[in-house]
């Protein structure tokens, strides 16, 4: 029998509460075997400001996973280093796993810029993709994919960012104990 594999990538720069929002529903409509965060190294469509080490987003993200009571980190990209493809991702898992049944989940964002996407009519044939709805309340996908309809929460990892470098409040935009761990690390103060 094969296992479902969801795949939950992103900067994780730091993980917050719509993260787990999308996490929590997106592993309540798959109900998969296994539920992985996977940190980026460097995603080669985003900019990099404001980078943060690797061992520190992977500790914060043990800590949501340890609030939601699901979930792994999945390093390899990370352990990789240089540019993070998905294509190359899925194809380490894919290599473990070899009948796995895998799940991609993105937000709209990165859904509206699948061409850019490296090697992505292959990728397409080796995963189902799940869609968030991300800066907009519903999100209609392509055929062969899923659509998952989240609560809008319009939190980002930039505003919270934003937010320290202010020295103002991210109560609630973070869990408990990603907080306290940003705040005894002195993240990104400056």
């Amino acid at each position: 029998m094969s296992k479902s594999i969801v795949i939950y990538g992103g900067q994780f720069n730091p993980i917050h509460l719509a993260h787990m929002v999308v996490a929590s529903e997106v592993n309540d409509v798959i109900k998969p075997d296994v539920f992985y965060f996977l940190p980026s190294y460097m995603s080669p469509l985003k900019v990099h400001d404001d980078y943060l080490a690797a061992n520190h987003r992977v500790t914060m993200i043990h800590n949501v996973i340890k609030e939601l009571g699901f979930g792994e980190v999945y390093l390899d990209e990370i352990e990789r280093k240089g540019q993070s493809y998905t294509f190359d991702t899925v194809r380490s898992i894919l290599s473990e796993n070899p009948k796995a049944e895998i799940y991609l989940v993105i937000g709209t964002d990165q859904y509206n810029q699948l061409d850019k996407w490296y090697k992505i009519d292959e990728l397409k044939t080796l995963i189902t993709f799940v869609i968030v709805n991300r800066e907009k309340s519903q999100q209609s996908v392509d055929s062969g994919m899923i659509s998952v309809t989240i609560p809008r929460i319009d939190i980002s990892s930039t505003l919270i960012r934003d937010r320290i470098k202010s020295n103002k409040n991210i109560q609630v935009l973070v869990p408990p104990s990603v907080e306290q761990y940003i705040r005894e690390e002195g993240l990104y103060e400056n």
